[in-house]
């Protein structure tokens, strides 16, 4: 067999990796679960739909509050059984998802600032011009629009 790549397994490894394959599946169903709720969770702090957090910034936060020790209190606040010592934390989740802000193990730090819910909740915040760094420029149309 010469020139041909040939892999083998043993029947043992074979039926343990076949035996793992529903676990996997579990781990990533569980994940998906803990997603949803807390988009839903985001949903109803925040006052936007769940279809309009985003979910990679919601495990991203999600991640970043277990991370630094609140994962017994998002546990809570998924679950229900939140109580007045979590409002604080409900208060702060709100916080990450309208400025971007997120908490981390090592520091809070910047995961979505283009993205954060500030920039929709008020559509009088980004300027209809363009500033090129000059004093005024917010006040002419931007070059090449074709606006006189």
């Amino acid at each position: 067999m010469a020139g041909k790549n040939v892999t083998t397994i043993s029947r043992r490894r074979f039926v343990a990796a076949i035996a793992a394959v529903p676990a996997f599946g579990l781990a990533c169903a569980r994940e998906g679960d803990d997603v949803a709720r807390f988009r839903l969770l985001s949903a109803r702090l925040t006052g936007f739909p769940e279809e309009a957090l985003d979910r990679d910034l919601a495990l991203g936060l999600m991640e970043g509050l277990r991370s630094t020790g609140d994962g017994p209190g998002v546990e809570r606040l998924l679950s229900g059984t939140a109580g007045d010592a979590d409002s604080d934390l409900a208060r702060r989740i709100v916080v990450a998802w309208y400025s971007g802000i997120y908490p981390a193990a090592d520091g809070p730090t910047v995961r979505a600032a283009d993205d954060a819910l500030v920039w929709r909740a008020l559509d009088f915040t980004k300027p209809p011009g363009r500033c090129s760094m000059v004093p005024g420029d917010w006040s002419d149309p931007p070059v090449g629009t074709g606006t006189p």
